[in-house]
């Protein structure tokens, strides 16, 4: 059912009082990619229980739809709950959808661990419910497809609960067919290592867009823990970033997080490393991470109750989200997740469950502990060589939320920062011919290098880099076809 309250025509800075629905607004909370998060609470009822109420910024935005939809579906202590839905006629008479959410009064989790000298015990038990949250996302045919820390919630202090936010971005099995550009919105430095290869294969302007599946999540849940217990992130998984040759199909992966932080845990930093495998049918799923976690949790040895950093030195990042996240007004794409998850399921090494034998190491002497985790450890050996405002966070399934309609805020790192085009090619991108023309019709030359442009405003070129006003990205030659061997789809 649509409501009218027509005397405010923006719905990015509705005033405390405006109606929505069976709603009233209290106060504006944030603004994120393609929605404005309020507390709100329902008109003429004595129960003053506050919600967090979502308004799309744009009229008759499917993605709405969508997230109700995935939503309704999940039944989780992690995951907020899905109160009601309708539509906001605004002074033009166009309709916007909302939703309305449980409310969520907690800290980003970076912003959670610059509050508390947190242990590993806790960050294990913390990272269980947010996998479990995870886990059964992908038991109703689901991806989230935007883990990362911005979009998970913390409520309650050191022993607090955790909350993964934001299934806007999410695609469940059976959705209805919608076409995006090559990536869904998310934000790169969490994006996997199979992403950017599906990337190089196919050519950023490829017509099929990549297929996010349940490993990409644990990837980035693998990369937010990373930057949690060691205070900086994993290597770029960005394939003109020298640092990425740790994730090719033969590559070493990242340090492990012990050896940047003694004070992590080792089954902790072990698991991590899972997560963090370079190859998708190596990470564990969600449900084996549960149940590790909870595990190493439950069991956890002298080495994991110590604090993880000296107070003052895990400061959260300065920017007040971690990626201002475009969201291009296309739509998502069909995939048989389900049939996807079974082949990855398929190609998992055969035995008994992993995450018992790392668990167990917890329990036994640390020699004995040593002996077991190679076995663990080989699929992924390590190599040697926000927002954050004073009372919390909240968001409602939303992204990027910021302190106020006027703030701004400098970031401090890759994401959200748009870069200036290089003056040359990166090593393996496409070049023009003699005659300057680059190989496909879709690509420019610029720079002696061959460029995708996006079709993204200028303050939205996160993933890109920015040349004449335009936002571009640089163009790889897809890898050939193997002829004698060919891999097995995934």
């Amino acid at each position: 059912m649509a409501s009218t309250d027509a005397s405010h025509g923006d719905p990015t800075r509705l005033p405390p009082g405006t109606r929505v629905g069976p709603w009233e607004l209290r106060e504006w909370r944030g603004r994120g990619s393609y929605g404005t998060v309020y507390r709100a609470v329902r008109r003429g009822n004595s129960d003053v229980t506050e919600v967090a109420l979502k308004l799309a910024s744009h009229s008759e935005d499917p993605r709405f739809a969508r997230e109700v939809a995935l939503l309704s579906r999940l039944r989780h202590p992690s995951v907020p709950r899905l109160f009601d839905q309708g539509e906001w006629l605004n002074a033009a008479g166009r309709a916007h959808p909302y939703l309305v959410m449980e409310w969520v009064d907690g800290v980003s989790l970076y912003g959670w661990a610059a509050r508390h000298a947190l242990t590993s015990r806790q960050v294990l038990r913390v990272l269980s419910q947010v996998a479990s949250a995870l886990a059964q996302t992908v038991e109703v045919g689901a991806v989230h497809r935007d883990v990362k820390g911005d979009n998970i919630l913390v409520q309650g202090g050191a022993e607090g609960h955790a909350f993964l936010m934001d299934y806007g971005s999410g695609y469940y099995a059976g959705a209805e067919r919608l076409t995006p550009p090559l990536f869904p919105p998310a934000t790169p430095r969490y994006r996997s290592p199979e992403a950017w290869a599906y990337a190089q294969r196919a050519g950023l302007d490829a017509e099929r867009p990549y297929e996010v599946q349940p490993a990409d999540d644990v990837f980035a849940l693998g990369v937010s823990a990373y930057r949690l217990v060691t205070g900086a992130y994993p290597p770029s998984t960005e394939p003109w970033d020298a640092a990425s040759q740790v994730w090719s199909q033969n590559g070493v992966g990242p340090r492990s997080p012990q050896e940047l932080n003694p004070r992590v845990d080792s089954i902790l930093s072990a698991l991590i490393l899972h997560m963090l495998s370079p190859r998708p049918e190596h990470r564990a799923t969600a449900q084996e991470l549960t149940q590790a976690l909870d595990s190493a949790a439950r069991h956890a040895g002298a080495g994991a109750v110590q604090s993880l950093f000296e107070e003052g030195l895990n400061e959260p990042a300065a920017w007040p989200s971690e990626a201002l996240a475009f969201e291009p007004r296309f739509e998502r794409p069909e995939f048989r997740l389900s049939d996807a998850h079974e082949a990855l399921k398929r190609t998992r090494r055969s035995g008994p469950p992993w995450w018992p034998t790392v668990v167990a190491g917890v329990l036994l002497t640390l020699g004995v502990s040593w002996a077991l985790w190679p076995q663990f450890l080989a699929v992924n050996p390590s190599t040697a060589a926000l927002e954050h405002r004073p009372g919390g966070n909240v968001a409602a399934g939303d992204t990027a939320v910021t302190d106020s309609p006027a703030s701004t805020v400098l970031p401090s790192g890759r994401e959200g920062i748009t870069l200036e085009l290089p003056h040359k090619p990166f090593p393996g991108q496409d070049r023009p011919d003699s005659t300057g023309r680059c190989p496909r019709k879709t690509q420019i030359a610029i720079n002696n290098g061959c460029w995708v442009k996006l079709d993204v405003p200028r303050d939205a070129c996160e993933d890109g880099y920015l040349h004449r006003g335009g936002c571009y990205m640089p163009a790889f030659r897809p890898a050939p076809t193997p002829t004698s061997h060919p891999a097995t789809p995934r």
